[in-house]
């Protein structure tokens, strides 16, 4: 039997261009709309980690340093993102153990006295001379000083896990939004294989789909199967500008769905991006000319109409 070639609409650079309008003002709404709760929900829990962090300086940064202390401050998410908002500019996790060649957690530290070592010395050598001028002096720290420091440190801290939480929060968002509409066209969530999904067998079934899945190559954030026999795999890409949507979709799904198309055939596999955010509509055009079909946060209701659509005849 031929499957039949239903196909998600193209934009045409018109429509490209007025949806790219459209969900740059939605994320604009977003931004300058979002209140201060999360910052003031945060900056509570900020503060005190701080203080406990700041009052512990001196002992953190003597040598052989006190594991146990610096142990319990990596095992508290708090108390850790404090502790690296020390340096002038905050240190991420990834590239605190880049820096440090090893993976920096509450276990590690405690079993090696060279790694407390290590992570006490390579604070002490990027902290921010500006909110601790006493440490490079030698000398106690003023009471002005403390209060500017534990303030100061209290807002990198609390600024870093609003904007952290932000993050993943858009991703989640978009990616619920996705599961409600597969929910709502009755598709059924399956389990992904072991070593994902290598051959077409291993992919779910018509009216099924799979989450966070290893798709040939790549990961794809769903992986569908159409009522028709063919396969959907999805990516959701939240951006906050032109530069980070050139690279989540042109850069990455672009290529994914290179790979995909090239292992399991273009009769086989749609490749498709839920977009929500900023990007380039010239960029969006370039995306869809390399058979990547476009849906919108806004316009999500297309993207139901093709699952819909998409049945054998």
């Amino acid at each position: 039997m031929v499957l039949p070639r239903k196909l998600p609409m193209k934009g045409s650079p018109l429509r490209i261009f007025r949806d790219t309008e459209v969900a740059r003002r939605e994320f604009r709404r977003r931004r300058l709309g979002e209140p201060l709760v999360d910052y003031n929900l945060q900056y509570p829990t900020a503060a005190a980690a701080a203080k406990t962090v700041i009052s512990a300086l001196s002992n953190l940064f003597a040598l052989p340093t006190d594991r146990e202390l610096v142990a319990n401050f990596v095992g508290n998410k708090e108390r850790y993102a404090a502790l690296r908002s020390l340096a002038a500019t905050p240190i991420s996790t990834d590239d605190l153990q880049t820096l440090l060649r090893s993976k920096v957690n509450k276990s590690a530290v405690r079993k090696s006295q060279v790694l407390a070592d290590s992570l006490s010395s390579l604070l002490r050598s990027c902290l921010d001379p500006q909110r601790f001028p006493w440490v490079a002096e030698a000398r106690a720290a003023t009471k002005v000083e403390l209060d500017r420091a534990n303030l100061a440190t209290s807002v990198l801290t609390a600024v870093s896990a609003v904007q952290a939480g932000r993050r993943g929060e858009e991703r989640k968002t978009l990616e619920g939004r996705i599961a409600n509409v597969l929910h709502l066209a009755s598709f059924t969530k399956v389990s992904k294989p072991k070593g994902g999904i290598q051959i077409l067998s291993h992919a779910p079934g018509p009216g099924q789909y799979m989450t966070t899945c290893k798709f040939g190559g790549h990961n794809a954030d769903f992986v569908v199967g159409l009522r028709d026999g063919r396969i959907m795999a999805i990516e959701c890409k939240a951006s906050n500008s032109e530069v980070n949507g050139y690279k989540r979709l042109n850069k990455e799904v672009v290529v994914d769905a290179g790979d995909w198309v090239r292992k399991f055939g273009e009769n086989n596999v749609i490749a498709a991006a839920v977009l929500r955010g900023v990007f380039n509509p010239e960029n969006v055009e370039q995306a869809q000319s390399h058979d990547v079909y476009i849906f919108w946060w806004h316009r999500i209701k297309a993207l139901e109409r093709f699952l819909f659509n998409a049945q054998t005849s």
